[in-house]
């Protein structure tokens, strides 16, 4: 800092001034800064964390029971929104798969103060509840999963509700009636709140909720193979078929090219989700998109408006997602 401040023409306590963000003259901060630039000065984190009672840093957490590698096609856009943000404040980001068994973890690190706040992808139902009763009451954490059993304070989560309505009326739009379903973990937040959707909408549109077209996944390409096969197997076949993630279409598409069926000319399939698979496929996956590098930008920047302790409204931020046209539906009599 003396070598900054003689380079500049300063005192060091202006130079201390203007690197800390305190009010110094236009003059003087473009000459620190200039100065600064010119000999490759980076303040020590350890320092800036004492002056200022932060670490700069932020948690994102996802609570899953599995590491399994095909989540970076869901996950590397939303990683990249909230880096994105970080990036601007100066913040960078731990991250980590935590298991719902394991949870507490996130309690000690808010107690620990090892970040300011925390991004957290709960995924199954009880876990948004728990957190929110042992976290500290004053703690910023955001939500990016809306769990219907649990009210958050604040969340940015997409809208799970319209998009399986959007699937379903996408496909009655295209003429199909007789509509199957490959469906996700029982206990998912996201797939409950999807069959809750996908059963209503099949109501108001007088569709028949067939149980031998319904059939459950894990949201990978094994369980999507093996349940469009029990779909196939039953005595009428739907004309469509609508997944609950897009790697489980690529298993159904698997499975109906086995049997003989051609997509969509003899059965349409519907994808969710967005991720790379979907465009790669053969035929490309028609699927329902989820903005999630937006939704990773939502959340971080409302995270940081927490922890700068901004003024935020305590509400549920929903993100509306789309549908996304390739060519593995076909209009019914096309």
């Amino acid at each position: 800092m003396k070598d900054i401040a003689r380079l500049a023409g300063v005192s060091p306590t202006t130079v201390s001034w203007a690197l800390n963000g305190k009010r110094v003259s236009e003059e003087s901060l473009r000459r620190v800064l200039e100065a600064a630039q010119a000999l490759n000065y980076h303040p020590k984190l350890s320092a800036r964390s004492l002056r200022a009672g932060k670490v700069f840093s932020i948690g994102f957490y996802i609570v899953n029971p599995s590491l399994d590698p095909r989540l970076n096609g869901y996950l590397f856009p939303m990683l990249a929104g909230i880096s994105k943000v970080l990036a601007h404040d100066g913040y960078s980001m731990q991250f980590d798969i935590i298991t719902p068994s394991t949870v507490d973890a996130l309690t000690k690190k808010a107690l620990e103060h090892s970040v300011d706040g925390m991004l957290v992808l709960p995924q199954f139902s009880g876990v948004t509840e728990q957190l929110m009763e042992d976290l500290p009451k004053d703690f910023p954490v955001v939500f990016m999963q809306s769990d219907p059993t649990a009210k958050t304070p604040h969340c940015v989560a997409i809208d799970q509700i319209k998009g399986a309505d959007l699937a379903i009326r996408y496909l009655y739009a295209q003429g199909h009636r007789d509509i199957g379903m490959i469906t996700g973990p029982v206990e998912h937040v996201d797939n409950v709140l999807r069959m809750r959707s996908a059963h209503q909408t099949m109501q108001d549109l007088h569709l028949v909720w067939e149980r031998a077209w319904v059939q459950q996944g894990e949201f990978d390409i094994e369980s999507g193979y093996i349940g469009m096969k029990h779909i196939l197997a039953a005595a009428k076949k739907p004309s469509a078929v609508f997944c609950f993630n897009d790697y489980m279409a690529i298993g159904a598409l698997r499975a109906a090219s086995h049997v003989g069926l051609r997509v969509p000319q003899d059965i349409s399939i519907l994808g969710f989700d967005d991720t790379d698979v979907a465009e790669a496929s053969s035929p490309a996956l028609t699927t329902i998109q989820q903005p999630v590098f937006d939704q990773g930008q939502r959340a971080a920047n409302l995270l940081m408006r927490m922890i700068k302790q901004e003024e935020v409204t305590a509400q549920v931020e929903w993100i509306s997602p789309m549908v996304v046209e390739r060519a593995s539906v076909e209009r019914v009599g096309s």
